[in-house]
């Protein structure tokens, strides 16, 4: 399967957990190398990456993982020496080796063999390391190495460490060659659940700062798993001591305990015994470290994700299970304030309700607290999901042979995990079409008197209860003409009603199934098919999307999400003695109105108002509920207006509840799913509420509309 490893359930979650992130800083330096090619603090970055996940997959038994990122060192340390330039075949090269990492991640994730080899990838990145990046330009010249500082550590001088004549010699050479000697001991974190990987992680590290002269315990012993507590390493180096403690930060779970230069001395009559040598090979450890700080010394770096650490992986299925039990509390809670409020009325006050009442008042306040906590600690920031774009972005404005300059705003926004997990797909295609379809190519962007390169922005924000996401670009915008000429060609309107139509209602049509300008059918774009799931997608998260546009100037999608989906704000209604629950974002207002204001437009009854002509859905209809024998139409209605696709729709029911939490329950798999309908809800009395889906709703009556030759008004 291209690894061999016998470990823990929990030392492949971890590597999974900390390869994903490797690949991440990777892809993120990679992308910025092609802009920032000289910068060598993204060299760095990509190399210590590669570094991590070159160990740590060594050490887990992936030798095909190991070996890429092991190519991928011999071309990055190139390039950080100046004997390569970051051109398009190498950024392209490492590009292709990051995903076929990626695959091999999921071998290890899913323990399926993807059959894919390293052998085609190892030739690419040896012949671009080889070829000096196929370019034609100029090597660009490493930044000049910073010459050695003075020793700035003033506590008592490491002691001799036992060394063989080949290491003697090798410590002498390093000497006259300039480089400065360092002892070096590591405190390993006990909690640790893959200590040999740190060990190894820290032996890559050093030998990336320099030339290791020895460890203990040995390289051998560490991919064997055969560690203690510590590790203690010998090592020649050019860079200061700052910049050796800045390295050695980037590696969790470790401490350094002691980093000195090495000083030698007389050798000891007796010679220590092996044992004895290893475990006194550096005097310092943390008994010393007040002293070491009064003489000036560095103080012990506190353990990465140790005991002191203040935060914690937690499984996403406990906070899942936490959340359903706060959804329970939450039920209860309202349940006990209306069983309070019938006993306030049976007892008139006496002292018993009053004590029921502090204590559920009590009770009601833990709950919403630990309902808030619960819900803070499923909250994960946007930049989650956005630093997953930058990369696509940049392979579709190549195949698309266009310059696009991506800026990505608020990525410490939070959402809750459920949201960030569906939103993924629509922003996807939004930012394809921005690129592709929105912005134009760059000769038709200088004609236009704009500059070459277009701009795509993301941006997150808070707005009120809800996030903010916006995609923009400054390409040419949406014609509504075009768009009109379009829907009449596609058979999506007559010409007549098309003509009627504001430009703001022409663009609108963008979201129907089906509709596309494209002239042509590219990888990405042009087959009719994004805007509408994108439209379908967020409105089943309880969302909300908007389009602004201005010909020539660019255009700008808004989607407006709930902080999280497991818990909402609704407005209840009653209908036939049923409760529904509608989520309280599609709601634009309510209202009370004489049935003989409904008016009758192509067979459909409707309402004016402000001007508007809304369509009117009745609940009762909608769901095939009978009424009552004698049933009459009341003299006044009530209803709800929501809005859908940027249209207003108009709910009647019997009878206005009010507002308040719910907790969505699943319907399950036995019920399946059922149009219009988004889950359920247990009520503080112990009745069941259905929660609505309006989007589902309204499409599913626009159906029976047209099924029965009726037409929308």
């Amino acid at each position: 399967m291209g690894f061999d490893f016998e470990t823990s359930l929990e030392d492949i979650k971890v590597f999974l957990d900390e390869a994903e992130e490797n690949l991440q800083v990777m892809e993120a330096g990679i992308l910025r190398l092609e802009q920032e090619a000289e910068d060598p603090e993204i060299l760095q970055e990509i190399f210590r990456a590669a570094h991590t996940l070159k160990g740590s997959s060594a050490t887990l038994g992936h030798k095909k993982m190991a070996e890429v990122t092991h190519a991928m060192e011999n071309v990055l340390d190139k390039l950080r020496k100046g004997r390569l330039f970051a051109g398009a075949a190498v950024t392209d090269a490492l590009f292709a080796s990051l995903d076929l990492l990626k695959i091999y991640k999921e071998e290890i994730a899913t323990g399926v063999d993807s059959g894919v080899q390293t052998g085609e990838i190892l030739v690419l990145l040896n012949a671009v390391a080889e070829a000096g990046g196929a370019t034609g330009q100029a090597t660009t010249p490493a930044a000049p190495v910073a010459a050695p500082k003075a020793a700035t550590s003033t506590g008592a001088p490491a002691p001799v460490l036992p060394l063989d004549l080949a290491e003697e010699a090798m410590l002498s050479r390093g000497k006259s060659e300039g480089l400065t000697p360092y002892a070096l001991q590591i405190q390993l974190d006990p909690t640790s659940a893959m200590p040999a990987v740190r060990a190894f992680q820290t032996l890559l590290a050093v030998g990336d700062l320099g030339q290791l002269v020895r460890s203990w315990p040995t390289q051998e012993e560490v991919e064997e798993d055969r560690i203690g507590k510590e590790l203690k390493l010998l090592f020649l180096t050019v860079q200061p001591e700052a910049a050796i403690r800045e390295t050695l930060a980037m590696i969790p779970e470790i401490a350094i305990t002691a980093l000195q230069p090495y000083l030698e001395a007389a050798v000891p009559e007796t010679a220590p015994t092996p044992s004895v040598s290893a475990a006194a090979a550096i005097a310092a450890t943390p008994a010393d470290a007040p002293q070491a700080a009064a003489e000036g010394a560095h103080a012990p770096v506190s353990l990465k994700g140790g005991r002191n650490s203040r935060t914690v992986r937690v499984d996403v299925d406990i906070l899942d299970n936490l959340m359903n039990l706060v959804g329970e509390l939450v039920i209860d809670r309202t349940r006990l304030l209306q069983v309070l409020t019938q006993l306030e009325v049976e007892r008139d006050g006496d002292e018993l309700t009053q004590v029921m009442s502090a204590a559920v008042a009590h009770i009601g306040r833990m709950t919403a607290d630990l309902q808030d906590q619960i819900q803070r600690a499923r909250m994960l920031p946007v930049e989650t999901l956005f630093r997953k774009f930058p990369r696509m972005v940049r392979d579709t404005a190549q195949i698309g042979g266009k310059e696009v300059d991506f800026t990505i705003l608020g990525e410490e926004t939070e959402l809750d995990r459920s949201v960030i997990e569906e939103i993924g797909d629509p922003l996807m295609h939004l930012l394809r079409n921005a690129v592709d379809h929105g912005l134009e190519g760059p000769a038709d962007r200088v004609k236009a008197g704009k500059s070459a390169k277009g701009n795509v922005r993301l941006e997150a924000f808070h707005e009120e209860n809800h996030i903010i996401i916006s995609v923009k670009d400054d390409g040419r915008g949406m014609d509504p003409q075009r768009i009109r000429s379009s829907a009449v060609r596609k058979g999506l309107l007559t010409e007549e009603a098309a003509k009627r139509l504001s430009d703001e209602e022409a663009i609108n049509l963008i979201w129907q199934p089906g509709f596309s300008t494209a002239e042509k059918v590219s990888e990405v774009s042009g087959r009719g098919v994004g805007l509408d799931v994108v439209h379908k997608n967020i409105e089943r998260l309880n969302g909300s999307v908007e389009v602004f546009s201005a010909l020539g100037q660019g255009t700008e999608f808004r989607i407006k999400l709930p902080l999280t989906l497991a818990i909402i704000r609704s407005l209840q209604v009653q209908v036939a003695e049923t409760t529904y629950c509608l989520p309280l974002g599609a709601v634009v207002e309510t209202d009370r109105i004489p049935s003989d204001s409904i008016q009758t437009v192509r067979g459909r009854q409707v309402i004016i108002k402000r001007g508007e002509v809304i369509p009117l859905i009745h609940l009762m209809d909608a769901f095939l509920l009978e009424r009552e024998p004698g049933w009459t139409l009341p003299e006044e209605l009530f209803i709800v207006i929501v809005t859908v696709m940027n249209r207003h729709y108009g709910i009647v029911v019997d009878n206005l509840i009010g507002e308040g939490d719910v907790v969505i329950k699943p319907l399950g798999q036995f019920i399946g799913d059922v149009p219009g309908v988004s889950g359920a809800t247990i009520m503080g009395d112990g009745d069941v509420a259905i929660i609505l889906d309006i989007s589902s709703l309204i499409n599913t009556v626009q159906s029976e509309w047209g099924k029965s030759g009726l037409r929308e008004a």
